[in-house]
């Protein structure tokens, strides 16, 4: 995907997305390897959030460029089931990155209209703590989601984290 948008080739991206079903595990998430046998794989919850993401940013540039429905319809289910607690994934990580990871999901889910407020509520909401990746994100679900309770003062909050940060 990245190579295709890199290269703005549409002929690659039609290739890619015609294999993207190989590249997903059973419950919808994305790996960065196709299958290759009949062993379980797990896909990676963040690997499909980024392609959710970068989806809707590429579709500006070409309308043309977009994930297959039931593709994407997938992913989405898997994000979902990840964000509401229902499939776990585990990774090694230095720190525990749980939290970043949902909401990361939920940000991609906000741009494609699928997350709801309720999906925060498996998070603890710290924006001072979190990476500034994760800032981002929470700005993205503030601006994608204004009926969050109190979105406005969160949103300057955060953008005000965002501003000391820069």
């Amino acid at each position: 995907v990245g190579k295709a948008i890199g290269l703005g080739s549409e002929a690659l991206w039609q290739r890619t997305m015609a294999q993207l079903p190989t590249y997903l595990d059973d419950d919808g998430l994305a790996l960065y390897f196709p299958l290759q046998d009949s062993r379980r794989a797990q896909g990676s919850d963040s690997l499909t959030a980024h392609l959710l993401a970068v989806n809707q940013s590429v579709q500006a540039l070409n309308p043309a460029w977009k994930l297959p429905a039931a593709e994407r319809a997938r992913m989405e289910s898997g994000l979902i089931a990840f964000v509401e607690g229902r499939l776990e994934r585990k990774f090694w990580s230095p720190r525990n990155d749980l939290d970043v990871r949902k909401l990361a999901a939920i940000a991609a889910l906000a741009r494609s209209g699928k997350a709801r407020p309720a999906m925060l509520e498996s998070i603890s909401i710290a924006p001072q703590t979190w990476p500034t990746h994760a800032l981002i994100d929470w700005l993205s679900i503030l601006q994608q989601m204004p009926q969050l309770p109190d979105q406005p003062a969160r949103q300057e909050e955060a953008l005000q984290q965002l501003k000391t940060r820069l």
